[in-house]
């Protein structure tokens, strides 16, 4: 009857841990800061935004993208984005009053792409919400980012996950069977 309880207890375990989802790995890149700030109020039109990241990005062509847009959807990049260590550079053609939507995505320096946007305004609080309606995101115009998303740990994890409650159901089984013959 103990033996039975036990292999109860560790078949509720396994259910509950492959309900559990997996813990994807945490040393993916990340955005630590950017110049101009997210939802800043500037004076003036920057010459420039600097993105800073936790590691290198990847420097292959097309690899990284930053698109700079106004409250009328024109684009305000000028040239393309510069790689210097961990700093991602894009020049802006202005001047521009009001908000300014930053969209950027990178391949991160473990393959993997990253992506996402903010916002600031020149001179006065702008219309957010008219500029984050511009065209598709910086990801999306990159092959269809998937937002830095990577299904493999899951898969992985609950794959041995279901494979560890197998064998206990089939420890337990086994076990079980064996006890009602030697009785």
């Amino acid at each position: 009857m103990r033996r039975r309880g036990g292999a109860i207890a560790a078949a509720a375990l396994a259910a509950a841990l492959l309900l559990a989802p997996a813990s994807p790995a945490a040393a993916h890149d990340e955005l630590l800061s950017s110049d101009p700030a997210a939802d800043a109020v500037l004076g003036t039109t920057p010459e420039e935004i600097s993105l800073t990241f936790s590691a290198t990005p990847s420097t292959e062509p097309g690899a990284t993208v930053v698109a700079v847009y106004d409250e009328s959807c024109r684009s305000l990049a000028a040239g393309d984005p510069e790689v210097a260590d961990n700093v991602v550079t894009q020049a802006v053609d202005g001047p521009v009053e009001g908000a300014v939507l930053v969209q950027w995505r990178i391949v991160s320096s473990d393959g993997h792409p990253l992506s996402d946007q903010f916002t600031f305004s020149v001179g006065e609080d702008g219309k957010v919400a008219a500029v984050e309606e511009c065209g598709e995101s910086a990801g999306e115009q990159a092959e269809g980012s998937s937002e830095g998303f990577n299904a493999v740990p899951y898969a992985v994890g609950g794959g041995i996950i279901f494979l560890a409650v197998g064998v206990v159901i089939a420890v337990a089984i086994v076990r079980g069977r064996r006890g009602e013959t030697k009785e």
